[in-house]
């Protein structure tokens, strides 16, 4: 019987953008009914409407002056 070792790690992996983002700040869950909706929203082409676009792109805008 061959017995494997892990073999330890010389450098930690970096952590990618994603992990420090706080999407769901106070959220203890995900809210599945809301991505659903918003699935179905995409399949549905609902966010290729020009007007949709220019809503959603001032309220991403609005956020970041935000911050």
């Amino acid at each position: 019987m061959t017995i494997t070792r892990k073999v330890s790690r010389a450098t930690r992996r970096s952590r990618s953008a994603a992990a420090g983002w706080k999407v769901l700040r106070g959220a203890d869950r995900v809210r599945w009914t809301r991505i659903q909706t918003a699935q179905a929203r995409i399949a549905s082409g609902f966010y290729d409407r020009e007007e949709v676009q220019v809503a959603v792109a001032a309220a991403v805008l609005r956020e970041l002056r935000r911050r």
